[in-house]
């Protein structure tokens, strides 16, 4: 029987990439001969790692909606100026975005073509708010300004010194009010609800959402820098701070080198899994995974790990998060696969998007003892 296929995947889930670009791009080093893989997501770390030169950057992901929108982001770096970008995506106020639409629509792909036609309410609004996944963070911004106070909220962006945010957040921000919105619009069943449940299979059932994402805020605004941190700005305020502090792919210095570089972007819609039993052997040297081995069984992950180390490069390296659910390479591939844990625990300490409670970087050996190929069916089968 074919797996049920969560509802979250109906649609566009996240309008913009939720991990910080820069832990990757400096985990990789990325070099002009690399073949990046990454999880498509929101497209705008697709689009950053073009700034590194790679040979190629292929953009997989199972829910087609999410290819649509790298697509649709890609057709606006080719058909409009900078100052049009920013106003067709949502970081600037705009009246004309349907008149951008039909300017940058012909450099569309006839699927997304057809998606995006139906979509004039996304696009009128911004397609960087159309996302689930961003309608849930004003969900939480709504409630936030109604218990806390929109000018609490800009004291923490107009506070330049840490010591002075972290009494802040004892003094002000701590409160019952506070508590309570961490315990129920922070929590399991809440994420549940508007999510699916299937996300959260593989999660302790002793976990405490509240609590977890209570501190994760607390670094956020007491310890990391706030005005630059486009991930907190866009979740309180409900934009970037300012055209000053864009996410790299957006800012006007990396506009002309994206747009040429466009033609390297290869979209996938597929599992990682059965795109990988596609590929030559030695073929990818870097591995962006954001967070999506959470999502399956230890057995599934382990899997998809053998399979990644067949289509590696030797030294390849991969990068990938855990939000709730803790998953770094098994110990059975301890000889195959390398933990880079003080390189990404150094990385993890300045990691702007503050909501992963761990980062994980890893290398490719395979100068190794072989391993037993039965372990991977469709090797032994067409290989």
């Amino acid at each position: 029987m074919k797996p049920r296929r969560p509802k979250v995947f109906d649609d566009i889930l996240y309008a913009q990439c939720w991990e910080d670009p820069e832990l990757d791009r400096a985990a990789f080093s990325i070099a002009s001969d690399d073949v990046v893989f990454s999880i498509t997501s929101g497209g705008c770390n697709v689009l950053t790692f073009l700034l590194d030169n790679p040979r190629k950057v292929i953009a997989l992901d199972v829910n087609p909606y999410q290819n649509f929108l790298l697509d649709l982001k890609m057709a606006a770096f080719k058909r409009l100026s900078y100052l049009e970008l920013l106003e067709f995506v949502g970081v600037r106020e705009s009246d004309n975005r349907m008149q951008l639409y039909n300017k940058l629509r012909p450099a569309l792909h006839h699927d997304s073509r057809s998606y995006w036609d139906t979509q004039s309410r996304k696009i009128q609004h911004g397609i960087l708010h159309c996302g689930r996944y961003e309608r849930y963070m004003g969900l939480l911004r709504r409630w936030v300004n109604r218990l806390m106070g929109r000018a609490l909220v800009r004291k923490f962006f107009e506070t330049e010194d840490p010591a002075a945010r972290g009494e802040l957040f004892r003094t002000e921000w701590r409160t019952i009010w506070w508590w309570l919105f961490t315990r129920v619009l922070l929590s399991r069943f809440t994420m549940t609800l508007l999510f699916d449940k299937a996300f959260f299979r593989y999660l302790d059932g002793s976990f405490s959402f509240g609590k977890h994402f209570a501190e994760r805020v607390r670094r956020a605004l007491t310890e990391l820098p706030t005005k630059e941190n486009y991930f907190l700005s866009y979740i309180l305020l409900g934009r970037y701070y300012s055209e000053d502090h864009l996410p790299p792919y957006l800012r006007e210095q990396n506009y002309h080198i994206i747009r040429s570089r466009l033609n390297r972007i290869e979209p996938v819609c597929d599992s990682c899994e059965h795109f990988f039993s596609t590929l030559p052997d030695s073929c990818i040297t870097k591995f962006n995974f954001t967070n999506i081995f959470e999502w399956i069984s230890p057995e599934e992950y382990e899997r998809l790990l053998r399979q990644t180390h067949r289509v590696a490069r030797n030294g390849a390296v991969l990068t990938y998060r855990n939000l709730l659910v803790f998953r770094e390479r098994p110990i059975a591939l301890a000889a195959h696969i390398r933990s880079l844990h003080m390189k990404a625990r150094s990385l993890h300490e300045r990691d702007l998007s503050f909501i992963y409670r761990n980062y994980v970087v890893e290398a490719i050996n395979k100068r190794s003892a072989q391993w037993d190929t039965s372990y991977i069916p469709y090797l032994t089968a067409e290989h």
